[in-house]
């Protein structure tokens, strides 16, 4: 008998999932843009194909386990939201497929799903993705040096910094497009609040760091791949070539004087011959 029971339960739970697979198809969720810059709006996609005379009944939308968006096609009013610290939802921009989140804060960065469940037969179907919330600086990176020119067993002194940002800015010092310098921050940013990045360097100077004579210092700032800029800087250096001076005009100058000067003497050797 607990043979049969058991045999009878096992063949329920295939039907249901069959049954699952059978009427609702396709749950998938997408975010647009999914890395959104602080303050700015973003929007959540809910996609799922309804087979045959499914007939919906609610879609929801959470942020990690609770619940702030709900979607029932057979209640008034249709769609009900719930506080959630960070999340504003746009009510006239949301329905049955999307939510429009707007003035989006770094509380709301972590995982988002929405639940979609069909009424005659009853179906449930979900999907989860990450949204990343980030503040880009206002400012590209900057480099500072001090003890300039430099030359041959001297010491570079530099420091670059790229403004406040969360996540941190990665960042990289080339010189003469040789990596001299990186750092990397760890992921995720713990703080609450946007924090400067600063990549200093102190590297004695050879032969081989010359470029025919030339320094050039660069700092890259990267965030993920959604921001990249960079600060440029030409170092003094006694190895510089210093271009050729040109003698072309002063010749000519001389030359113009000289011919002025004859002129000059001869017309007065001519004025003395009739005095």
């Amino acid at each position: 008998m607990t043979f049969f029971v058991t045999v009878h339960v096992l063949f329920l739970v295939i039907l249901i999932f069959v049954q699952d697979v059978l009427c609702l198809r396709n749950v998938r969720l997408t975010i647009e843009p999914n890395i959104v810059q602080r303050g700015s709006n973003s929007t959540l996609h809910c996609s799922y194909d309804l087979e045959n005379d499914d007939v919906l009944y609610s879609v929801k939308w959470y942020r990690g386990r609770y619940e702030f968006y709900r979607y029932i096609p057979s209640e008034l009013p249709i769609i009900k939201t719930f506080p959630f610290k960070g999340i504003n939802v746009d009510e006239k921009n949301s329905n049955s497929t999307q939510v429009l989140l707007k003035d989006i804060d770094f509380k709301i960065s972590g995982n988002f799903s929405c639940e979609v469940t069909t009424d005659a037969p009853f179906s449930t179907g979900y999907d989860r993705r990450t949204m990343v919330v980030v503040q880009l600086p206002e400012n590209p990176p900057t480099i500072s040096v001090e003890g300039e020119p430099l030359d041959y067993g001297d010491t570079l002194r530099a420091n670059c910094s790229c403004p406040p940002s969360k996540p941190q800015a990665s960042l990289m010092l080339l010189l003469n497009n040789l990596t001299v310098a990186k750092i990397q921050p760890s992921f995720p940013n713990k703080h609450e609040n946007p924090l400067w990045s600063d990549l200093p360097l102190a590297m004695t100077l050879a032969e081989e760091h010359f470029n025919g004579g030339r320094l050039i210092l660069r700092c890259v700032a990267e965030i993920g791949e959604i921001y990249r800029e960079e600060a440029v800087l030409k170092l003094g250096s006694v190895r510089d070539p210093v271009p050729e001076r040109v003698s072309a005009y002063s010749v000519g100058t001389f030359c113009e004087n000289s011919r002025a000067l004859l002129q000059i003497i001869t017309l007065i050797s001519i004025m003395s011959m009739f005095s």
